[in-house]
């Protein structure tokens, strides 16, 4: 069945993404992190993150354990605004120590 990509599940898509984003940024670490416990590739992590592929039902599962949450909470658009304290920075880097201690 082909899937029609309307805006409502591009806009889906897209908050799902920032939602993986967000709990990957949380803990500092880079995507290869992620995909080497996914066992993807982290091209694949960027395509979950910025909505061009959603994760199969099993890897949202996978993806949820690796950090201790909900699936349902990757799938809430009110995740990250539930989540978030005020004025607390999203967007940072992992350092080089936690790209080079985690793998």
């Amino acid at each position: 069945m082909k899937v029609t990509k309307d805006k409502d599940y591009l806009d889906f898509c897209s908050m799902l993404g920032g939602n993986i984003r967000y709990c990957r940024l949380k803990r500092g670490e880079p995507q290869k992190i992620l995909a080497h416990h996914l066992g993807v590739t982290f091209q694949n992590v960027q395509k979950y993150e910025v909505g061009k592929i959603i994760p199969t039902a099993y890897r949202l599962k996978v993806i949820a354990d690796y950090f201790k949450i909900k699936a349902d909470d990757l799938l809430d658009p009110t995740f990250i605004h539930r989540s978030t304290a005020a004025n607390e920075v999203l967007d940072a880097a992992p350092t080089m120590e936690a790209v080079n201690g985690n793998l």
